[in-house]
């Protein structure tokens, strides 16, 4: 006895012979799966104000696009992820799930996540090709208003509310491109559909120049008060005395309307620079909290935007008659 032992295959046992076409298939299978898939993907920095009807409205969509393609049922799999502010996140198995979560959040929702993954049988090429849809929509006003938080105290919320965010954006890994090309068209006819805020053309067009309102409104101010000073002033009316005493009014006067000025052009360039045109998820009580806040605060950058214009009319008249007043003043 040498120790070696013969092992004999009985066919009629229903062991798997190396030729066998489940190996053939499987081994498609296992190579498929582990393929790299390529890659497209779009996003969007569009004011879209989204609901939960909308993201019921997208999850049926892509649903509906997936079902066009005839996949392998068995193999389609739904995974919703939500993130918070502070960190917060939830993930489920299914929309129904995702549909049945804690509406009293009170941290507002930062971002949803889609992910739908699926394979097809192509029967004419005898292959599987594997898809993977993923669907994120974001919420601008929570993004910034985690940045306000965590920026260091010099980052105004002027600043942070002229950064432009993603608002939604889609991802697909696929086999084939014309099919993937079914769903990027069929979200950006989603985004499209959804709700948008509008901008004021106005603050729109100001927020490109606001970094100049302040510099040369006051240079403007001071050359408006030189000419109506300049063409007022009657040199033969002064003696040297009361010359001296018309420079050092006019100097006060110059400072205190420049010092005026840059408060009020400060302001103004300020509550432009602050207004958002609004663009959120709106699915728990904590977004509708943070979505009144900014409303609030556009609002607030509205009137300040109107009483900076009106304020800086007022000075520019006033300063007319300066040249009156320093006569007064000196007399």
């Amino acid at each position: 006895m040498n120790g070696i032992s013969e092992v004999v295959e009985n066919e009629n046992r229903g062991m798997i012979r190396h030729d066998d076409a489940q190996i053939d298939l499987f081994f498609k299978m296992h190579q498929k799966i582990n393929a790299k898939n390529e890659e497209i993907s779009k996003s969007y920095k569009n004011n879209i104000l989204v609901k939960f009807s909308d993201i019921k409205e997208l999850h049926f969509k892509t649903v509906q696009s997936i079902i066009s393609l005839k996949p392998i049922k068995s193999n389609i799999n739904v995974r919703i992820s939500v993130s918070h502010n502070e960190g917060e996140s939830e993930k489920f198995n299914s929309f129904e799930e995702f549909e049945s979560r804690n509406l009293t959040n009170p941290n507002p929702t930062s971002n949803v996540l889609l992910i739908y993954s699926f394979s097809i049988y192509d029967k004419e090429e005898d292959s599987f090709e594997n898809y993977k849809v993923m669907a994120h929509v974001r919420s601008r006003v929570a993004d910034l208003h985690q940045i306000e938080n965590e920026a260091p105290p010099f980052i105004s919320s002027a600043i942070i509310s002229n950064m432009v965010t993603t608002t939604a954006n889609i991802t697909v890994h696929y086999s084939d491109y014309v099919k993937a090309r079914h769903f990027t068209a069929m979200f950006d006819e989603w985004v499209r559909g959804c709700d948008e805020s509008k901008n004021i053309e106005i603050i729109k067009n100001l927020k490109k120049v606001s970094h100049l309102i302040s510099k040369f409104g006051k240079l403007s101010i001071y050359a408006v008060l030189g000419l109506f000073t300049a063409s007022a002033i009657d040199s033969s009316v002064f003696n040297s005395n009361e010359a001296l005493k018309f420079l050092v009014a006019y100097a006060s006067i110059f400072v205190v309307v420049g010092g005026v000025a840059e408060v009020i052009l400060r302001k103004l360039e300020l509550s432009i620079d602050s207004y958002l045109a609004l663009s959120y998820l709106n699915i728990n009580k904590g977004d509708a909290k943070l979505i009144a806040d900014f409303s609030a605060r556009n609002r607030s950058s509205v009137i300040w935007s109107i009483f900076g214009i009106i304020g800086t009319v007022v000075v520019g008249i006033a300063t007319s008659a300066s040249y009156d007043f320093i006569k007064w003043l000196i007399a």
